[in-house]
């Protein structure tokens, strides 16, 4: 069993260089009571004691988030062919996550407040594509969803994710968390259907293309109940400046797929079938 440790940001730092009797240290989640001895604080987290010096903290600036693994302060990054990172832009806000520096929630909001926007319909069973943190099923979890199945090709968003206080429910009873291609396993869905599917793509690119694709739609739609709901997000970043209009291609395939249009919302387009 995964034991979280100790994770703060710069609001946290600053409570323990304040010295600050509670503090919080899983991103204001809950408090746990902290004793101050000359430059030492001592505290009980998931029931592991810990000694922190306050000269040892990670710096109260930026938007990074911290762990304290092995006794050190380590920033809650990874680095290989790309570059992620959790960040939190607002104190009690849940983090966002970034890839090569592009956020993937936004940042003018709680993401959390997102997530609950794109859940809004689940019920029954609920497909996912594209897990990232794992707010939306979550979110799908808390508001009655019987079984969420959320697929997410990176494991190392999902590495960060096991990090992130705010992702702790992704491993509940009612969410199974599947590594691996979204079109290949709604393919591998013979015999399953679904009340509700959420989709949840980066922003459209080269690279993301058959995340947009009209052959995935059409896997939707056939693992989708008769009068099942669909939300797909359509990121609008650079859209503004480039002359892109992304939602009305998301439009145009998701009704050749079938699917009927409800609503073309802020944070994307709602269908149902």
């Amino acid at each position: 069993m995964f034991t979280l440790p100790p994770v703060v940001s710069k609001w946290q730092v600053e409570d323990l260089e304040k010295r600050l009797g509670e503090i919080s240290l899983d991103l204001e989640l809950s408090k746990t009571r902290v004793e101050y001895r000359g430059r030492t604080a001592y505290f009980t987290h998931g029931g592991v004691e810990y000694e922190v010096h306050l000269d040892t903290l990670p710096p109260a600036e930026g938007c990074e988030i911290y762990a304290l693994i092995g006794g050190k302060w380590v920033e809650l990054s990874i680095s290989g062919d790309r570059f992620y990172k959790l960040c939190l832009f607002n104190r009690g806000w849940a983090p966002t996550l970034m890839i090569d520096g592009i956020t993937m929630h936004s940042v003018l909001e709680n993401p959390l407040n997102i997530a609950r926007k794109k859940a809004r319909g689940a019920w029954g069973r609920v497909f996912e594509c594209c897990t990232g943190l794992g707010y939306t099923a979550i979110e799908a979890a808390k508001r009655g969803a019987r079984q969420v199945v959320t697929v997410e090709i990176d494991i190392n968003v999902l590495t960060l994710a096991r990090y992130n206080p705010h992702s702790r429910e992704l491993w509940s009873p009612k969410i199974d968390v599947v590594l691996g291609d979204c079109l290949a396993h709604a393919r591998a869905s013979r015999d399953q259907k679904f009340s509700y599917i959420v989709h949840d793509p980066p922003r459209l690119s080269h690279a993301t293309q058959r995340l947009y694709s009209e052959a995935l739609y059409r896997e939707f739609y056939r693992i989708l109940k008769r009068g099942g709901g669909l939300f797909h997000y359509v990121s609008l970043t650079g859209t503004k400046y480039r002359g892109l209009n992304p939602t009305r291609g998301v439009v145009e395939r998701l009704k050749r797929a079938g699917f009927t249009i409800e609503e073309r919302g802020e944070w994307g387009v709602y269908a149902r079938k």
